[in-house]
């Protein structure tokens, strides 16, 4: 084992369940010894960690949390903080040569070992903690969770990776494009489905068909094993009936019958609605879309394939186009401003809502130059204000739409915003069982799409640390205060409160520094977050 600055001791904040008033209600932090590691362990130092709102709907979950499920957490407390940058400081010996003392690592928190998924910072040890002890979960792997970062950026910069990564995700392909090959797949031939060619060779396993006609018999003629049903209602009479990986709907089907059945696509499915629909609203469980991967295409041209189109694929916000950020004013909105304010090629115009008049002002203040800096045009709005701006800014409607709230009617409302070939992002937590009514019909007439994600992964968190490094991405524009290690729970206060929407970033190494906003400590009026100041935190 090699040390490299390996205290005795080391402090962390225990979550034993309660309110966000119980933390710390027992002296504080806890300072407890620091064994050195395990011969599978490293141990890193946590140079910085940011405050998320999941953690304090973990706090506010507590034992109901379902990471908590099989834990007594008055006997086992949890230490929280999922977003952190990190120091190696002492390697056990299985891992010399591959990591060593002084290397800056990111991290990714959802980890999944032998099929079931972790998150560091809820059920195993996180970030608001002056040391985290790393094992063969996260550190082993062709791909680890762990990826080394270089020597410029602040551990501020390092430890929001993680929440850039979730929103990145959004925007990158996350959901599947094309049919499943060897899967299980459904067709239903509605009214008028006889005249969508099938021009696309039978991908499946397995296939169901429903009301077949003569060409739909002879395009699953190929599949391992054929299922016939008169009726789609005869089939979805069997409750217990196998779920689907692909589901085309062949003309026309009842919006009751197409909510049925996207409840029968398995996680990760497509639907795909050919041939014209009836124009009505579906009620869809919008948590499915972005929780469970799935996938809605369509088309009314003369050929399934139509359906899969590039343009009737994308994930990316349209260049020079124009945006609406539906709750732009919380954390993860901002984050999705921040990300189309950068980019080379994004938003001409983006309309950004806020329902909370300090939040505008943020929003305003932290954002307002940066938009006129690259050109792009800022509107800040109350929702209210929407619908008549909409019509002055964007009378064709919006091209990209994007919901960072969980609210069933800010969902339905931005669909109605979408122009023809729009995308809508789900970005919004929503709980499942949650129905929205949606235009699923124009998937098919207008080439809109519906999408959403949830989580990152590390090529997520890779992909925004090259346009840091890139000078095409400060996060540092994001962040708004910092305090140490005793700040923690006037830090969960003022996010859990909205006082402060932009990132926080504690400091463990600093003991005694309050919550304290950037503006206090940049007195000269200049903006950024650097290594350098940094070092003079640290210095005190």
């Amino acid at each position: 084992m090699t040390k490299h600055d390996l205290p005795d001791t080391t402090r962390f904040w225990p979550f034993a369940g309660g309110d966000l008033c119980d933390i710390g209600k027992n002296g504080g932090f806890v300072e407890v010894p620091l064994a050195p590691p395990g011969p599978d362990e490293v141990i890193a130092r946590v140079d910085a960690a940011c405050v998320c709102s999941s953690d304090i709907k973990v706090i506010r979950m507590g034992a109901a949390h379902p990471l908590f499920s099989e834990r007594d957490l008055a006997k086992e407390p949890a230490v929280l903080g999922h977003e952190m940058a990190l120091t190696v400081v002492a390697v056990g010996e299985n891992w010399q040569g591959r990591y060593r003392p002084g290397d800056r690592l990111g991290l990714q928190p959802a980890i999944t070992v032998a099929g079931r998924r972790h998150t560091i910072g809820m059920d195993l040890p996180g970030g608001f903690a002056q040391h985290i002890r790393l094992d063969a979960r996260t550190l082993g792997g062709d791909e680890p969770y762990v990826f080394p970062v270089p020597d410029q950026p602040s551990a501020a910069t390092i430890a929001m990776l993680e929440p850039y990564s979730c929103v990145e995700a959004a925007y990158r392909p996350n959901c599947r494009t094309e049919f499943k090959p060897d899967g299980r797949l459904l067709l239903v031939t509605g009214e008028g489905g006889d005249a969508v060619a099938l021009d696309i060779a039978m991908p499946a396993k397995e296939a169901t068909l429903v009301a077949a006609d003569q060409a739909a018999v002879a395009w699953a003629a190929p599949a391992a094993s054929v299922e016939h049903h008169p009726t789609l209602d005869r089939l979805l009479a069997d409750t217990k009936g196998p779920g689907f990986d692909d589901i085309i709907l062949r003309g026309r089907v009842r919006p009751e019958l197409i909510t049925a059945l996207l409840d029968r696509l398995d996680r990760g499915g497509l639907l795909v609605l050919a041939g014209a629909q009836e124009q009505v609203l579906v009620a869809v469980d919008a948590a499915r879309i972005h929780y469970h991967a799935l996938s809605l295409l369509g088309t009314e041209g003369p050929g399934l394939a139509d359906a899969f189109r590039p343009e009737r694929c994308r994930f990316e916000l349209k260049a020079r186009g124009i945006a609406l950020i539906l709750g732009a004013g919380g954390a993860m909105g901002r984050i999705h401003l921040h990300r189309a304010l950068e980019m080379a090629d994004g938003p001409a115009t983006i309309l950004a809502t806020s329902r909370k008049p300090a939040r505008r002002q943020a929003l305003e203040e932290d954002f307002g130059e940066l938009a006129r800096r690259n050109g792009r045009r800022l509107v800040i709005l109350y929702d209210a204000e929407v619908p008549a701006t909409v019509r002055e800014l964007a009378p064709g409607g919006c091209d990209d739409v994007v919901v960072v709230a969980p609210d069933v009617g800010l969902i339905e409302t931005g669909a109605g915003y979408l122009a023809p070939g729009g995308m809508l992002v789900l970005f919004s937590g929503m709980p499942f069982g949650k129905p929205c009514r949606l235009p699923l019909w124009r998937i098919g007439s207008d080439g809109v799409r519906f999408t959403g994600s949830s989580g990152s992964a590390v090529a997520d968190q890779l992909a925004v640390l090259d346009r840091v490094m890139a000078g095409r991405l400060d996060l540092a524009g994001n962040l708004q205060a910092v305090g140490g290690l005793g700040a923690l729970p006037d830090a969960l206060e003022a996010v859990a409160e909205g006082r402060l929407s932009g990132k926080i970033a504690i400091y463990p190494g600093r003991l005694d520094l309050p919550l304290t906003p950037l503006g206090e400590l940049r007195r000269d009026g200049s903006t950024g977050w650097s290594r350098d100041d940094e070092a003079c935190l640290a210095a005190g």
